[in-house]
Order: structure tokens, then C-alpha cells, then sequence
């Protein structure tokens, strides 16, 4: 924070509603203009609803769109605080809480998670689960750690699944195809096309991935000038496709559009009839 943490600051943060709500009313507890200057943060807007997740670091948002991707997550709230440690954990004379709190006013600061995740189970029913990010050199500080430790404690007595992750349990590769294709889950909100414009459109490029001989980057460009359309138009759609998963691939490989439509799985092949009339309409 950029200056000193108070009670006059805390009560402040709980009037604006930090790590409170739900889905689009979710506001995280530290957001990225509470800094003075963070190089590495990033704003995304999150296809699980309507509003801007703040993230802190790399390897956070690399972490976040892999939540992004699994259709099992139903919510993200970024930066969770744990406004009720003290109620929940109760006493840990164990462990010196001096270094947990502002050192000009003496007033302890609010531990925090980096995910508190809402997974709909195969059953229906929905749980949550904590997962703190942070830097695997970051853990050689003991500061860090047994921050770590008081965390593990409170959600241990909420019964709550928490973890710790680091660049090392995060596929590299995998991430950063989902955020390649991210953007274009929200075509209608940044083009000039319509709902009904991208699906008209998407079923015409679906249909041509039949052509499984042909290259991807090939087929995207044919569709554009068979469309008269901007350069650029079919591969926007294919990362559409992707994002909206009405195609799939490999996503732990590169995404390489110089290989053939063949590495593509069309989710619906049934709707092939269906495609085709919608050319002819």
C-alpha cells in the first residue's frame, strides 16, 4: 500500500465494498491502483461475468486464465481477504504476528488469498476453494512463509481446500493460448458484429474446417476474401471458436495455424446440416 494502513483505511476499504459480492458485484480487496507503479499487473475481463479482475503479477494472471478455461469454475474473487482471522483462528502464540502489522501505526494488516474459487461439482452442488500465487524464490523468505501458514490455518478451520501455487505447477504453454484467444470472447462488445453477425459467420468458418487437408492460417485467410471481409476477420472468429469452445485442440501445445485443420476437434459435427443451410440462407 502506498501509505500507512490504519483502522480509518480498513473501514474505508469495507465501505467500498472490497472483497465483497458476488460474481459481477465482487470487488477485490487490493486493487492495482492502490500501488504507485506495478510494472507487471493486469486488468482482464472475465468471461465467468460481467466486471475487471486485478491482478498483481505474472504469474497470477497466468493462474487466472487457466481458472478462465475450466468450465467447472463458476467464480474467481481475486485477492480474498480474511476479515474474520482472528474470530476464526483464535489465538496462535506460536508465531510472532508482530511483522503482520503496519509498522507506524502498529495496526495489523489484512491477510489476503489470491483466489478464492467457486467450483460446481460434478454433483451440482458448488464449493469453494483457496489458492494463494506467489513466486516459488519468494518462498525462501520466512516472512512469506509463515504468512503462508496463518493463512493454511484459517481455511483448515473453514473446512475450505487451500493451496499453494507457483510458476511451477502452471503450464506455461496452456496460458498463454488462453490468453491469445481470451479477447475474443467478447466480439460483440469490441466489433461491429452481432450476435447474430458471429454466429452466421462462425457456422460459414465451422463449415470450412471440414477441409481438414488445408492449413488453418490458409482456410482463416480464404474466408476473409471469400467474405470480402477485413484481413484478419477469420482468424478473430477462430479464436472465437476456441474461446467459446465450439472447436477445440491441444491446448498444453503452441497453437500453430501452419498446421492442418486435421488437429481440430469440431465439438458439434452434428450441426453440419445445419451449417450448411445457414450458408444458402
Amino acid at each position: 500500500m502506498r501509505s500507512e494502513w490504519n483502522e480509518e483505511k480498513l473501514q474505508r476499504f469495507i465501505k467500498d465494498g472490497r472483497g465483497q459480492g458476488e460474481y459481477e458485484s465482487y470487488k477485490g480487496f487490493t486493487q492495482i491502483h492502490d500501488f504507485g507503479s506495478l510494472g507487471r499487473s493486469s486488468r482482464i475481463r472475465t468471461w465467468k461475468c460481467n466486471r475487471v479482475v486485478h491482478l498483481l503479477s505474472d504469474i497470477e494472471t497466468r493462474y487466472f486464465y487457466l481458472l478462465e478455461f475450466d468450465d467447472s469454475v463458476i467464480q474467481v474473487k481475486e485477492h480474498f481477504p480474511l476479515y474474520d482471522f482472528e474470530e476464526v483462528v483464535g489465538e496462535h502464540e506460536d508465531m510472532d504476528t508482530r511483522k503482520f502489522k503496519d509498522k507506524k501505526s502498529g495496526f495489523p494488516y489484512i491477510l489476503t488469498t489470491t483466489f478464492l474459487i467457486t467450483i460446481k461439482g460434478n454433483d451440482g452442488n458448488t464449493y469453494d476453494v483457496a489458492r494463494s500465487v506467489k513466486a516459488s524464490h519468494e518462498l525462501e523468505k520466512k516472512t512469506v512463509i509463515e504468512r503462508f501458514e496463518l493463512i493454511r490455518r484459517y481455511f483448515e478451520k473453514k473446512e475450505v481446500s487451500w493451496g499453494l501455487v507457483t510458476q511451477k505447477e502452471i503450464p506455461l504453454v496452456k496460458s498463454k493460448n488462453i490468453e491469445w484467444i481470451h479477447p475474443a470472447r467478447f466480439l460483440d462488445d469490441t466489433t461491429d458484429f452481432t450476435k447474430d453477425d458471429i454466429s452466421y459467420l462462425t457456422g460459414i468458418l465451422l463449415e470450412s474446417f471440414y477441409e481438414k487437408k488445408r492449413a488453418i492460417r490458409e482456410i482463416t485467410s480464404s474466408f476473409d476474401s471469400q467474405l470480402n471481409l477485413e484481413a484478419g476477420t477469420g482468424l478473430l472468429l477462430f479464436k472465437y471458436l476456441l474461446a467459446t469452445k465450439l472447436i477445440k485442440i491441444d491446448m498444453n501445445r503452441k497453437i500453430d495455424l501452419n498446421q492442418s485443420a486435421e488437429i481440430l476437434e469440431i465439438v458439434f459435427p452434428d450441426r453440419k446440416e445445419e451449417l450448411k443451410i445457414a450458408i444458402d440462407r
